[in-house]
């Protein structure tokens, strides 16, 4: 998985972990000494740092309490959840648009992280940059950069392992959208109409 930009503030994320980092390393500093201080002979106090709670709280934030619809609802996390799989077809101007292959985009994502794996007839890729943008009116804008390697029966199409760049729009679970190939090991380009199974 690699990093994504998403055109959203994640201040407030940040602060309120910030904050309730800080009211629980206090309040387990706070237990852990009057506990000690009920121990005879013993004359040590105790310090749980924030930061070190900071870091648990965000990697469990990361992974899955990010995606509770509350945190949506409430105006904190605006990162939609694109996680599943989704499948449909693409066309190629290989073949002119002129038949449909099947194609699949599995998504996984945490709130910090993505990867867009491709399955395709004669090929998979996966991504290596992506933006989100929320904020430009209508669906969701997804955009990413891959790299697409072929399987063995694609030699016999005239293709070859390249980089390519994918624009597509999320509206409910449907994606549509285009992919463009680097034009110095594929010329070709399509379209991708998908939608989400699971």
């Amino acid at each position: 998985m690699h990093e994504y930009s998403i055109d959203v503030e994640h201040n407030k994320v940040y602060f309120w972990l910030a904050v309730i980092s800080i009211l629980i390393s206090g309040g387990i500093s706070s237990f852990l000494n009057a506990l000690i201080m009920t121990i005879p002979f013993i004359e040590f106090t105790v310090s749980i740092a924030a930061i070190g709670v900071f870091g648990a709280l965000y990697a469990i934030f990361d992974k899955c309490i990010w995606k509770w619809k509350i945190f949506k609802m409430l105006g904190l996390v605006q990162t939609p959840n694109l996680n599943g799989t989704w499948e449909g077809e693409f066309k190629s101007s290989y073949h002119d648009f002129k038949e449909e292959f099947p194609a699949v985009l599995i998504i996984e994502q945490t709130w910090s992280k993505i990867c867009i794996r491709g399955k395709f007839n004669y090929s998979t890729s996966s991504s290596y940059t992506t933006s989100l943008k929320i904020n430009s009116g209508g669906g969701i804008k997804l955009m990413y950069s891959y790299y697409n390697d072929k399987s063995p029966q694609a030699y016999k199409e005239g293709m070859s392992n390249h980089r390519g760049y994918g624009s597509l729009e999320i509206t409910n679970d449907s994606i549509t959208g285009y992919y463009f190939n680097n034009p110095t090991t594929n010329a070709n380009h399509g379209t991708l109409t998908l939608s989400k199974r699971s």
